[in-house]
């Protein structure tokens, strides 16, 4: 192993945080050769846009600083020269360096560089930091940075920083560091170079295809070309991934809207064709079911079925989904035994007397009908509370509009996905609409529908429909 020998370290400042609509107002580059400074890039760059006035004051770079400055038209040919031929470095590279692809984009040019994240090397080589942002890097290793959060003055740190800790760390320690920051591929066999460089930088789907075009492994991410590369990064940390790269023959990818597209895309794809390697499936027809109800003595029991037998009208009756019987029995005993249930009454034992949990002091009586049956209910519902599929929160269907690149508007009822629309003028009129619970999709649609931090997408009432 060795160190790379052209690197470039850059920094930017930008009109705002969000990569898709936010501008770089500033560029700082800082490229290295052999470990020497070969040549410096500083400038201020014009949005084309307004400034938040947080984003002036953080700065310090004004509407009126930026007014006579060039566009980034005007500057992307020079940039490409910099940065052509050099890994590209950078404190949270994937900031920055998703800004300057989506500038180049901007004008259909296709920017791609291998990269890696200071952040990254500083945690791999001083595990013993509290805390990896610029200011704890300047501050433990004693740096200059005369106008802190400017673009040049940040990338001059990451340089000092670099040279720092190869004075201060042992050389084989510190390339290796760097190597896995890199997280360089080992190319599998029968994979080109090119193909992954040409891999997609943005959200959605790859599948890896062996011998015969059979689909090996399924899997999503919100940078397609980093998750692919991880698989085949040169440690091989899981089996698995030495398995795929040792059969994988080809790799398709299907790029979605956004995290939420790619989630439903590759729960259906993985049922599909059910891949050698993705994880053991939940295929609705092997889950089971539970589903509460009432004894002739009215306390709380249970019925236990198979989820595709369940009614979906009813289908927030349940109040368990499991992938086994095992597993469906271990819950039901330690919930027993934590809530003090009866053993009788979740149909563990057959008997017509007491429960043997009643013998050992863990039943109230229930299964002779000794206790108050509200007490007991009250403590059942307790015990399932987690467990319970939650009551679908909407008078009616949804839609759910997801923006990122392209756009894509899914439809959604009683949990149930019922296909998607990749324009608003288009009519949900024609999609099949098929109600079928899947478990997967409800539990992605509960992070989504439910999550507290959910900002990135937009739900509303489908009328008449």
């Amino acid at each position: 192993m060795t160190l790379p020998d052209k690197l470039s370290f850059v920094d930017i400042e930008t009109t705002g945080t969000s990569v898709s609509y936010s501008r770089i107002i500033e560029i700082g580059i800082l490229k290295v050769q052999n470990n020497k400074l070969v040549k410096k890039y500083n400038t201020l760059i014009n949005p084309e846009t307004s400034i938040d006035p947080f984003i002036e004051k953080f700065t310090g770079i004004s509407q009126k600083d930026v007014e006579k400055a060039p566009t980034f038209y005007d500057i992307k040919d020079d940039i490409l020269e910099l940065l052509s031929g050099s890994v590209f470095v950078a404190h949270n590279v994937r900031f920055d360096y998703g800004f300057l692809r989506n500038e180049f984009k901007r004008y259909d040019i296709t920017f791609t560089s291998k990269h890696f994240c200071t952040v990254k090397l500083a945690r791999l080589l001083y595990p013993e930091f509290k805390n990896y942002n610029l200011d704890s890097i300047i501050e433990n290793f004693n740096l200059k940075c005369q106008r802190r959060h400017r673009a040049f003055d940040d990338a001059k740190v990451l340089w000092d920083f670099y040279k720092k800790s190869q004075k201060k760390v042992d050389k084989k320690r510190f390339v290796e560091a760097v190597s896995i920051a890199l997280r360089r591929p080992s190319v599998p066999l029968d994979i080109s170079q090119d193909l992954l460089d040409r891999l997609p930088e943005t959200c959605g789907v790859y599948i890896f295809y062996g011998e015969n075009g059979a689909p090996l492994y399924i899997g999503k991410s919100l940078n397609i070309k980093d998750r692919v590369l991880s698989h085949f990064s040169g440690d091989y940390q899981s089996g698995t991934d030495m398995k795929i790269s040792q059969t994988i023959k080809s790799i398709e990818t299907i790029t979605t809207a956004g995290e939420l597209g790619a989630l439903f895309l590759e729960s259906t794809l993985i049922k599909k064709y059910q891949p050698l390697y993705n994880r053991k499936l939940r295929l609705v027809f092997k889950l089971l079911a539970l589903k509460k109800v009432r004894t002739k003595k009215n306390y709380t029991s249970i019925v236990i079925s198979h989820l595709n037998e369940v009614d979906i009208n009813h289908i927030d009756d349940i109040i368990g989904i499991f992938r086994s019987e095992k597993q469906l029995k271990n819950t039901l005993y330690q919930l027993a035994d934590e809530h003090n249930l009866c053993l009788k009454l979740l149909s563990l034992e057959k008997t017509k007397k007491f429960c043997f949990a009643y013998h050992l002091g863990k039943c109230f009586g229930a299964c002779e009908g000794m206790e108050n049956y509200l007490k007991y209910n009250l403590r059942f519902d307790e015990a399932f509370y987690n467990h319970k599929i939650k009551s679908w929160p909407f008078p009616g269907p949804i839609a759910i509009k997801e923006k990122g690149d392209t756009e894509e508007i899914f439809l959604i009822d009683k949990w149930c996905y019922l296909g998607s629309i990749k324009e608003e003028n288009e009519s949900f009129a024609d999609l099949k609409r098929e109600y079928i619970f899947d478990y997967d999709t409800y539990k992605i649609l509960i992070r989504y529908l439910l999550g507290k931090n959910n900002i990135t997408l937009s739900s509303y009432p489908i009328p008449n429909l």
